[in-house]
């Protein structure tokens, strides 16, 4: 019988080659199997088998890398024997992998070494800790400073000079999201390269990609709902840079299928990073940090007059003379300036430190404003403002300009014009920093704001027998400049009532005015949440309390009962809402400055409801009606003379017999012993209304110096 066997076919050059790359792949030799892999071309046959072997290829490399990350690990941990093996293992999978030969040898090195001590655990420590970390830490620095630096460049085309900021929470919420992505993205860089803590996979990159979405338009969403209307057309560069490296980070990562994931896994890294540079540079140019820096007009700085003008945009408006002044005022204004310490600062002074700190500010990403004021000659100023190093708006005036009074005192006529500067600074810094306007009490002209700062100062105004005629001049400019400047019109009442004689004034007319300034103005709507507004209206309602009440007590035979009846309801009415701005139980005011006027002011006001409570109480003739209003000696001489002001209040009731007149008599004198210290306070006690009964009694002349 014939047999038939049948022939086999050969193989084709293809399945050769992959036979002969799978054989130097299981030995270890990946680069001489890549190499075959990658020879066989498609005239050869099938080329599966070769796509095939390259994909196994990588897998082993991968997978070397993972066993000798996790020898190293073993290493650190103490234990040489398993990490020897991960160590041979990796190197069967990959006989040319220098990192696992060097494993080997360095486990070889430490089971060679004698036992340890402490010497050669410092200096393992510092080797395999110190100073990798060392370099991690310096290069992380040098990266976060570079990233911070091109935050503060990019600063001048994201932020317009006129944009107005955005709330304060917005604008931390971005800044420390930018700043995280940039701490993040300097210490990853050193941090990844040096000790490869993962191998990345597609789940880090789909991450990394979610990540780069949501950060993206979450930050869009955030400037859409700082910026609204108008202000958005002003932002148009942050949210097209914001656009474009979203798009172009989550394309990159997405369609780069072709590309390693290590690659892919940098683009993620990119994006991040150019997205907290976006941020923060938003962030950084909307600060309010300034820096100001007074010159002479030869260029060389002023240290005296920076400090004066650091001092003023602080403190302008403090230094008044309208400090608590018995009866007549309230206690020291708060500051115009809303703008924290620890956000100012100045230039100093000396050619070379100059020049260095310029060099210093200059690359210094978060400082937003600087302010140059220079001093033309004793009349004449300019001014320029600048936001993230772009001009923002100037000024030159002189004191003619201002409508000052010729001063011969050339330091006073200096701090005038840098009282103008400061001024001017204030208000262009409100117009963006909307925060800034409520110490403003409405103001929005530079010019208003300069004189009323400049008439109500004890230290910018001549002490001659002008002096009072000067101030309301100037308070009625200021007026004019700005009719919504509010505090100025408050001066200007207080200023223009002062110039008429105590007998000759209208107490009734006066809180009139100042009740009708207070219900037409804003200052009687804003919400106790504005507390900026707080201490002009606390002066207003206090004023308002004891003008009526001096109308009360002044009140003639002309004064029906009805109307000293309407006297008395005003002063309550405007004292209730004083007690509950003053007292800590009904309203608990932030800032530091309002709790000190409350603290302040609150025993004031409750001297008058305990007046206005003394005369609701009914009395009966030869009795004592009403207790002393304290116990030993008050709080200050202001307060004893409102206390004077009550007793004589309650001793001059109809219903109040001889004896509790004759007590009350005595508590005023008492108070006054203690409260009348100054000529000033002679003389407003001479002329003061509540006072007339004891004009006619020598202790009372005694205190006030009359013959």
């Amino acid at each position: 019988m014939a047999a038939t066997v049948a022939a086999v076919p050969a193989d084709t050059a293809a399945q050769q080659a992959c036979k002969a790359a799978d054989g130097h792949r299981l030995a270890g030799s990946l680069d001489r199997a890549k190499a075959l892999y990658e020879s066989v071309k498609a005239s050869d046959g099938d080329q599966r088998c070769a796509v095939d072997g390259l994909r196994l290829v990588t897998e082993a490399r991968q997978d070397a890398a993972e066993l000798v990350t996790a020898g190293q690990l073993m290493i650190r941990s103490g234990d040489l024997a398993s990490a020897e093996s991960k160590f041979d293992a990796a190197l069967r999978l990959d006989a040319a992998s220098a990192a696992a030969a060097a494993g080997i040898a360095r486990v070889s090195d430490l089971e060679s070494r004698p036992l340890p001590t402490a010497v050669s655990n410092g200096d393992r420590f510092y080797r395999d800790w110190g100073l990798p970390l060392g370099r991690l830490v310096v290069v992380a620095a040098i990266g976060l400073l570079v990233l911070y630096a091109l935050a503060g460049l990019c600063s001048r085309w994201l932020v317009k000079v006129d944009a107005i900021a955005w709330p304060v929470w917005i604008r931390r919420t971005m800044g420390s999201v930018g700043a995280f992505l940039l701490f993040a993205a300097a210490v990853m860089a050193p941090l990844f390269a040096m000790f490869s803590p993962f191998t990345p996979t597609w789940t880090e990159c789909w991450v990394g990609t979610l990540v780069i979405a949501l950060v993206g338009l979450g930050a869009a969403a955030l400037v859409l709902c700082a910026a609204r209307g108008d202000e958005r057309q002003r932002w148009r560069a942050l949210l097209l840079a914001l656009g474009i490296v979203t798009l172009a980070g989550v394309l990159s990562v997405l369609l780069s299928s072709a590309l390693s994931y290590d690659v892919r896994l940098m683009f993620v890294h990119i994006t991040l990073t150019a997205i907290g540079v976006l941020l923060t540079a938003a962030a950084f140019g909307q600060n309010l940090r300034l820096q100001v820096e007074v010159q002479q007009s030869d260029g060389s700085v002023n240290a005296a007059s920076s400090d004066y003008l650091l001092a003023r945009m602080k403190g302008l408006g403090t230094e008044t003379p309208q400090s608590l002044h018995k009866a007549s005022s309230t206690p020291g204004n708060s500051p115009l300036s809303q703008i924290p310490v620890e956000e100012l600062s100045v230039l100093p002074a000396g050619k070379v430190v100059g020049t260095l700190t310029r060099l210093f500010f200059a690359l210094r990403p978060d400082l937003t404003w600087r302010a140059r004021v220079t001093l033309v000659d004793d009349n004449r100023v300019a001014t320029s403002l600048s936001r993230n190093g772009q001009h923002a708006a100037g000024a030159v005036f002189s004191r003619p300009d201002l409508y000052l009074p010729e001063d011969q005192d050339k330091e006073r006529a200096k701090a005038q014009m840098l009282t103008g500067a400061a001024a001017f600074i204030l208000v262009e810094l409100s117009a963006v920093h909307e925060e800034l306007q409520d110490g403003l009490y409405g103001a929005s002209q530079w010019r208003s704001v300069a004189l009323q700062v400049i008439a109500s100062s004890k230290s910018l105004l001549a002490e001659d027998e002008s002096r009072d005629a000067t101030k309301v001049q100037l308070l009625a400019r200021a007026v004019n400049e700005d009719p919504k400047n509010e505090l100025a019109l408050f001066e200007y009442l207080w200023a223009a009532y002062g110039l008429q004689p105590h007998e000759e004034t209208d107490f009734g007319g006066f809180a009139r005015a100042i009740d009708e300034q207070y219900h037409r103005c804003q200052v009687s709507t804003v919400s106790d949440k504005h507390e900026g507004w707080m201490p002009l209206k606390i002066r207003i309602l206090y004023s308002s309390a004891t003008q009526w009440l001096n109308g009360y007590a002044n009140a003639g035979d002309h004064d029906t009962v009805a109307d000293r009846a309407a006297m008395l309801t005003s002063a309550r009415e405007s004292t209730d809402e004083l007690d509950r701005l003053c007292d800590p139980s009904k309203v608990a005011w932030k800032g530091k400055t309002m709790q000190r006027d409350q603290a302040a002011m609150h025993p004031h006001a409750r001297n008058l409801l305990d007046g206005f409570d003394a005369l609701q109480e009914t009395t009966r003739a030869g009795q004592t009606t009403a207790q002393h209003l304290h116990e030993g000696l008050p709080a200050s001489p202001r307060l004893a003379y409102d206390h004077a002001c009550t007793h004589m209040l309650i001793a001059r009731r109809r219903d109040c017999g001889a004896e509790p007149r004759r007590q009350q008599l005595e508590y005023a004198i008492e108070d006054l012993r203690y409260a009348i210290v100054t000529e000033g306070d002679k003389q407003e006690a001479q002329g003061d209304p509540f006072f007339t009964e004891l004009r006619s009694d020598p202790r009372f002349r005694r205190i006030v110096g009359m013959p």
